[in-house]
């Protein structure tokens, strides 16, 4: 079953009624409509779009929770994770304002004749982006969408990280990727995550994927981890490392507070960027 099938979902402009006559219904088709389009959605936006009071909107997205169309998180909402994997082209659309707003901040630490690991992912997909103007840049990676954007910038030496190549991510994985990363010692790796807490530490859903992100940590000075909110606070099937194991977590408004003084407690330096609306 699909939220589509359940709430009646339709690409069409949506009508808001009078506050008495939003009906339950209505305002989860909408919420449902906005989950999947923009990946996320908050309470005091929801409360206005209807006119409905904070109260009445949590209590739609507990139930729209409880029927498995969204992960209620901290000050809104997400679209479901679980420990299933979405495609690399629907995770670069999911919170994409979020993931420019860390990778931007990220790139504010890199400075000209740096050595790095940048790991697969969307975020550090956005990372790449920021770098265009820098020079004499050493960048190790295992993503093959990373090596070919770096290869357009002359001025940064790309070494591409082989194994098998996982098609979720388009991340090299295995043997022969560790086994080159065991040659390489640089400044800094900017990580990416599935999911991350205090408690649990990185996690993720697959174990193919332990080992490299292991090895991209022992061959850095510095681990820096990008995780928009919406993987925070979470925990998946394998554990990667404990959180402490990183240096900084970057991650974006409307992580939970609690989540990142229990981080902070731990001795890792947390960054909390501010999202611009999309």
């Amino acid at each position: 079953m699909t939220l589509g099938d359940d709430l009646a979902l339709h690409e069409r402009p949506v009508a808001v009624a009078p506050r008495s006559r939003v009906l339950a219904t209505e305002r989860f088709r909408v919420i449902g409509l906005l989950i999947r389009e923009r990946g996320s959605v908050r309470v005091g936006e929801l409360a206005a779009r209807f006119g409905m009071t904070d109260e009445t909107i949590r209590r739609d997205l507990a139930r729209m929770e409880e029927m498995g169309f969204l992960e209620r998180s901290y000050g809104g909402a997400v679209a479901p994770r679980g420990d299933s994997e979405t495609t690399y082209s629907g995770r670069l659309l999911e919170q994409s304002a979020a993931k420019m707003a860390i990778a931007a901040r990220a790139a504010e630490l890199i400075e000209d004749g740096d050595a790095l690991i940048l790991d697969a992912g969307t975020t550090t997909l956005c990372l790449v982006r920021c770098l265009a103007g820098r020079r004499d840049l050493f960048v190790a990676t295992n993503a093959v969408t990373h090596a070919v954007e770096l290869a357009s910038n002359a001025h940064i030496s790309v070494v591409v990280i082989g194994g098998l190549l996982r098609p979720s991510t388009l991340g090299a994985v295995g043997d022969l990727a560790m086994g080159m990363l065991a040659d390489l010692h640089v400044k800094r790796t900017f990580l990416a995550t599935h999911s991350v807490s205090a408690s649990a530490g990185l996690t993720g859903p697959r174990l193919d994927e332990v080992g490299i992100k292991r090895a991209m940590m022992k061959a850095a000075s510095e681990v820096v981890l990008l995780a928009d909110h919406s993987k925070a606070g979470r925990a998946s099937l394998v554990r990667v490392a404990p959180v402490e194991a990183v240096a900084r977590l970057i991650t974006s408004d409307g992580v939970d507070p609690a989540e990142v003084r229990a981080i902070r407690d731990l001795g890792v330096e947390v960054d909390v960027v501010p999202v611009p609306p999309e």
